[in-house]
C-alpha cells in the first residue's frame, strides 16, 4: 500500500487501485505545465523525490531551476511506472510553486540594475519550513543575499562552488551573503542610540560588518556624523530606517530645485525621473533626498566606501523610480516579494506493445504540445 503523507490522499487510491496488477507497472508519460509564466525554481527538489521513491525505469526532461516558461508551456516531462508516479503529482505541483516567486525576484533584481544588490529578508512573513525554499527561489531569481543562516545555508548546499559563492546553471558565479543591520530592540535597549548599539554589536560578534541604523533617533546627519568619526573606514554600511511618519532630519516637504537638476541632468528619462521625484524624491519617511544626502555627507567625512541599506515598502515599481533617478544606494531589502504559481500535472500518453500512445488530459480541449528538444534531466 502505497502512501506519501503530503499527498492528495485519491492519489495514493489510485496508486492502490493499481496495485499488482499490469496497470503498476504500466509506463506513462506526464507533462507538467503552470498556469502562468514564471521562472523555474525547484527541479533539483524534483530529481531528489523521484530518486527517492521511484524504483522502475525513470526518464525526467524538461527545463533547468533558472529557465523562463510561458504559460501553459510544458516545462517538465517524466516517463515511468504509473504506480510510482500518480503519488506524485501533488508534490511535484508544490515544489515547482516558488517558481513564481523566483519570477518575482528576477524582476526586482531586473528593475534594481547590476549596481543596486537585492536582499531576501522574507523570513518573517512565512512559517519556518519555507524559509529555505524561499531563500532558494531568491538565489534564483538573482538576490544576493538573505537574512537567516538557514536561508544561506539552504542556498549554499544547492548552488554553492566555495565560500559564499554560488552559481545558478549557467549564469556566472556571484556572492550570496547572510545580510543584517543592527535591529531595532537593540536601538531600544542601548537608550535609542544606534552607534552604541552598533559598537556593542560589532564587539560582541566581530564577525558581522559594522553597520548603523540610523533614523530611530530622528537625528540622522548627526547619527552619521558621529558613526564616521568613530569607526573611520571600518564602517561598512549604514541602513536608513526613518520612518514614513516624519521627515529626515535636514529633509524637505517639497521638492528642491537644486537637487532636481543634479538628477534630471543625469537622467536617462527625465519625464521619467520627474515623476519618480514627485512621488518618492521628498517627504516623510525614507526618500530619495535622504540618499542623496546621506551619501554626500558620508564621501565628505572620508566614508566614501560606506555603503547604503534601505528597505521597507520596496516594491518593483519604486526599484524602477529610484534607479530612474539614480539613487546612490547599494543594498534594497525586500520582504514582499514570495508568490506561489500554480502547477498541474497531466498524463499525456501510456505505453502499448512498445510505442507511445497519445492520451488527452482529463476535461483539457487542446492538446498539450510536448518540445522535442527538451533536455533529460534524468534517465535511467
Amino acid at each position: 500500500m502505497t502512501k506519501f503523507n503530503l499527498s492528495e490522499d485519491y492519489l495514493n487510491k489510485c496508486s492502490d487501485t493499481v496495485a499488482a496488477t499490469p496497470h503498476e507497472h504500466l509506463p506513462v508519460r506526464y507533462a507538467i505545465t503552470c498556469r502562468r509564466g514564471g521562472m523555474m525554481c525547484g527541479v533539483a527538489d524534483i530529481v531528489d523525490l523521484l530518486n527517492d521513491h521511484c524504483n522502475g525505469p525513470l526518464t525526467l526532461r524538461g527545463k533547468a531551476d533558472g529557465e523562463r516558461f510561458a504559460a501553459g508551456e510544458v516545462v517538465l516531462v517524466l516517463e515511468g511506472p504509473f504506480g510510482e508516479l500518480v503519488p506524485l503529482e501533488t508534490l511535484c505541483g508544490g515544489i515547482l510553486s516558488l517558481s513564481a516567486a523566483a519570477a518575482n525576484m528576477a524582476e526586482l533584481v531586473e528593475a534594481a540594475g547590476d549596481s543596486i544588490r537585492i536582499i531576501d529578508t522574507s523570513a518573517r512573513r512565512y512559517p519556518p519550513e519555507l524559509i529555505g525554499p524561499v531563500a532558494i527561489a531568491a538565489a534564483v531569481g538573482g538576490a544576493r543575499g538573505t537574512n537567516t543562516q538557514a536561508g544561506q545555508t539552504a542556498v549554499l548546499e544547492r548552488f554553492g562552488v566555495g565560500g559564499d559563492q554560488i552559481r545558478v546553471g549557467s549564469r556566472p558565479q556571484v556572492s550570496f551573503g547572510l545580510y543584517g543591520s543592527v535591529p531595532r530592540v537593540l536601538d531600544v535597549m542601548y537608550g535609542g542610540e544606534g552607534v552604541e548599539a552598533a559598537e556593542a554589536l560589532h564587539r560582541a560578534c566581530s564577525y558581522t560588518s559594522l553597520t548603523v541604523r540610523a533614523g530611530a533617533e530622528g537625528r540622522e546627519r548627526d547619527v552619521l556624523t558621529e558613526a564616521v568619526r568613530r569607526f573611520g573606514s571600518a564602517l561598512e554600511s549604514v541602513r536608513l530606517d526613518t520612518p514614513p511618519d516624519r521627515m529626515h532630519q535636514g529633509g524637505h516637504e517639497k521638492p528642491t530645485r537644486t537637487l532636481e537638476m543634479r538628477i534630471l541632468s543625469q537622467a536617462g528619462d527625465r519625464a521619467a525621473a520627474q515623476a519618480a521625484l514627485e512621488r518618492y524624491g521628498f517627504g516623510p519617511g525614507v526618500t530619495i533626498e535622504m540618499v542623496y544626502a546621506v551619501r554626500d555627507l558620508l564621501d565628505s567625512l572620508g566614508g566614501r566606501y560606506t555603503k547604503i541599506t534601505v528597505g521597507d515598502g520596496f516594491d518593483i515599481e519604486k526599484i524602477r523610480a529610484w534607479r530612474t533617478c539614480n539613487a546612490p544606494v547599494d543594498f534594497i531589502e525586500v520582504d514582499d516579494w514570495v508568490d506561489f504559481g500554480e502547477f498541474t500535472s497531466e498524463l499525456v500518453a501510456v505505453q502499448e506493445e512498445g510505442h507511445w500512445v497519445a492520451r488527452r488530459p482529463t476535461g483539457s480541449t487542446t492538446e498539450l504540445i510536448i518540445p522535442e528538444d527538451l533536455p533529460v534531466i534524468v534517465q535511467r
